[in-house]
């Protein structure tokens, strides 16, 4: 995931950590209780970025 920001791309955007927290937050308030994420196209390393969102994304989305 990039450092800052919020860039939208062709069926989707890139963002950081607490951008993507705070669009899922939007999202769950509307009512949305399931997406996708699709990181075909991260230039990290898999493994590390799932640990991130496991560590810094999952414990705010718990039902």
């Amino acid at each position: 995931m990039p450092t800052a920001g919020f860039d939208f791309r062709r069926c989707g955007f890139r963002s950081d950590t607490e951008h993507l927290r705070r669009y899922l937050t939007e999202i769950r308030d509307l009512g949305i209780n399931h997406v996708a994420l699709n990181l075909r196209f991260n230039g990290a390393d898999i493994e590390d970025t799932m640990q991130r969102l496991a560590d810094e994304i999952l414990p705010d989305f718990h039902s």
